[in-house]
């Protein structure tokens, strides 16, 4: 598990001492943060570019974000000059941005935070690093499938969405756990435009038939809830593939469906990971030694 830092009465703690960076320092923050791998990846990525910078887990309630914004611009406690953001936070630190780039703009969800001169400019990388993974993944050479269902309505499904349509998806789905969070996507897919294109249903655990078109399967539930009871048992005659977000402790102990093909979070990290390394420092991405220190030992 990670070391967490967190916000203390004045100023940040590691574990339970004060902790004051030597420079400026970058974090993954999220309520759970300690299963992230980030703090690993990007700190292989900063060594391979001798840049004098730390990378930490930093656990943040929803409560303490909008504290956290004066917090980062106080030099005297350690400048936080930029961070990743997980679960559940994505949607909230988008509104407290005070800048977004098109692509945060267009889901509504920040995961990459630059600060400048106290201000957030958000970004999200999610997209494109899940549309990496999903043509790199697929049958090579083959065009995208016809159909793509998306479990869950967090950020990171605004961004599956995102990457389906982008990547040629003709038909998606998108299932939602509650009432509320299943309005809000609507809302998003409304103001998209994309609400006669995405079909939204409620996420109801059965018998799903096997699929009789070549499809993809995106699982963004919240860390720890089975998947297994939303999928269908088996592929079909086309091909099938589950990419599940997550990863190491967030996802269950299950196993994919039989005859589908299987990707976890961890390419997905790797590609967002290095599209947000790239938007605070600039060329190159260090891939190999990020894909090193995130792979299994």
């Amino acid at each position: 598990m990670t070391e967490l830092v967190r916000p203390g009465a004045q100023g940040w703690l590691k574990g339970d001492a004060p902790w004051t960076p030597d420079a400026d320092f970058y974090a993954v923050i999220g309520d759970p943060v300690a299963h992230s791998l980030s703090p690993r990846m990007h700190a292989a990525a900063l060594a391979e570019r001798a840049l004098a910078h730390r990378y930490v887990a930093l656990h943040v309630t929803e409560a303490e974000l909008p504290g956290l914004k004066a917090r980062a611009a106080d030099e005297a406690l350690g400048r936080l000059a930029g961070f990743n953001v997980t679960a559940p936070h994505k949607e909230a630190v988008a509104a407290l941005c005070d800048g977004r780039t098109d692509q945060a703009r267009a889901l509504g969800a920040v995961n990459t935070v630059r600060v400048e001169n106290g201000r957030w400019l958000g970004h999200n990388t999610d997209s494109g690093g899940l549309l990496a993974v999903l043509s790199q993944v697929w049958e090579q050479g083959e065009p995208p499938p016809p159909v793509g269902v998306v479990l869950g309505t967090g950020g990171s499904a605004r961004a599956a969405v995102d990457a389906l349509v982008r990547w040629g998806v003709e038909s998606v789905e998108v299932r939602y756990r509650s009432g509320p969070s299943g309005e809000r996507f609507a809302a998003w897919l409304e103001a998209r435009g994309l609400a006669d294109d995405v079909a939204l249903s409620p996420l109801v655990p059965d018998v799903e038939p096997a699929p009789e078109l070549a499809s993809v399967w995106i699982c963004c539930l919240a860390g720890g809830v089975a998947s297994h009871p939303y999928l269908p048992a088996a592929a079909g005659k086309e091909p099938a593939l589950l990419v599940d977000v997550r990863y190491g402790d967030q996802r269950p102990a299950e196993t994919p469906p039989l005859g589908f093909r299987f990707s976890d979070g961890l390419p997905m990290l790797l590609m967002q990971g290095g599209l947000s390394f790239a938007w605070w420092f600039g060329p190159p991405v260090p891939w190999a030694a990020m894909l090193g220190a995130i792979q299994p030992r």
